[in-house]
């Protein structure tokens, strides 16, 4: 990922709206489907660490990243078990984690599948990995070539990766669904008046709205626990390594 970008995360990520929810997001399912404070945790493509640190309360964290920037921004955070490593290939042995996270990362992969299978190998059974993915194909624009995205996914390819990886489902929902529709008119207008140039940024909004956003994506995160969404910009998948082999379906 571009050096630009990571020190715009960097700077942004504790407070910028998208990350915000996607971290509270996450920290909701862990407590949801996993209990005490002593938990191994891997943040696979930990990006500039922001979600290892919210995790640090559970117990042992540890984060993998394929930039040495990347990394070099979590140790800025003060953060360690840092391990350099591509998600196709994990530097760990076999049955570590209690927990997996991986937020906007196998899209970035070319075999987003040996990825899954790594998850499934790294994790314990009984372990439980938390995935965000960007979704819809015909959402895709100049933002995904620029962030080196390779696809963008649907529900049900997503689900039958995953099951093939051997994981059981917990939870495969859309998110970021009641800010769909801004975000199509923003894309149709950057096509229309050819301002949609290829460029890597976060797009800023101003604090209110920004705050509005982060609300919005709050009530989601309650419907998305009792119900889930059909539709949205994003996909998140809560799934389980099965206790023994004979549970897979």
């Amino acid at each position: 990922m571009d050096t630009v970008y990571l020190k715009q995360m960097y700077e942004l990520e504790d407070s910028y709206w998208w990350f915000v929810a996607r971290r509270r997001l996450v920290r909701s399912f862990i407590s949801r489907h996993t209990e005490g404070s002593q938990l191994k945790i891997l943040d696979a493509g930990a990006g500039t660490g922001a979600l290892m640190a919210m995790m640090a309360d559970r117990g042992e964290v540890w984060g993998c990243d394929i930039s040495p920037e990347a990394l070099a921004f979590c140790r800025q955070r003060g953060l360690e078990n840092l391990v350099e490593c591509s998600i196709e290939r994990l530097k760990f042995p076999d049955n570590t984690f209690d927990v997996l996270t991986s937020c906007d990362v196998i899209e970035h992969v070319a075999d987003d599948n040996q990825a899954l299978r790594e998850f499934y190998r790294v994790l314990r059974p009984g372990g439980v990995a938390i995935l965000t993915v960007p979704a819809l194909g015909w959402l895709w624009s100049p933002h995904d070539e620029v962030l080196g995205h390779l696809r963008r996914y649907h529900r049900e390819p997503l689900r039958r990766m995953l099951h093939a990886a051997g994981f059981q489902e917990l939870k495969l929902t859309y998110v970021v669904s009641f800010l769909l529709p801004l975000m199509v008119i923003h894309r149709l207008w950057l096509r229309l008046t050819g301002g949609g140039a290829p460029r890597i940024g976060i797009t800023p909004v101003p604090y209110t709205i920004d705050r509005l956003f982060l609300g919005v994506q709050q009530f989601e995160s309650l419907l998305v626990h009792t119900t889930g969404l059909p539709w949205g910009a994003s996909l998140v998948a809560v799934v389980r390594k099965p206790y023994s082999p004979e549970k897979r379906e």
